[in-house]
């Protein structure tokens, strides 16, 4: 491998690492903890206690701003992907669960001014 080609794929792993870098949350933990909350998002009805369960555990896995704003992108790139995704449905699921989320997601969401 060159020099070039190294430094270039080096260069990019630590601009992808540092834009989270302070985060200890994972994606894939929020995901986890919030997919059972998808068939409310989509279709409705109640929201299941397995959902509660993971709002619960993502607000309590927060140590700072940096964990909120890596569970805002996710969430938002995620429900992206959903098809028939409700975002009214999906941002009252705090509420429903009693557990206050941080922020707010919708596609024009700003994630990176969450606090």
């Amino acid at each position: 491998m060159s020099k070039v080609v190294l430094i270039s794929v080096m260069t990019a792993c630590m601009l992808i690492s540092s834009s989270y870098g302070k985060a200890t949350l994972t994606c894939e933990q929020v995901t986890i903890w919030l997919t059972p909350c998808i068939p409310y998002g989509t279709l409705g009805g109640s929201v299941l206690p397995l959902c509660c369960q993971g709002v619960h555990s993502l607000n309590a896995a927060y140590k700072n701003g940096d964990d909120r704003r890596l569970a805002c992108h996710c969430v938002q790139d995620r429900a992206a992907l959903i098809p028939l995704i409700d975002y009214t449905r999906i941002n009252q699921i705090g509420d429903l669960c009693g557990s206050k989320c941080p922020f707010k997601v919708y596609p024009s969401t700003d994630c990176d001014k969450v606090k």
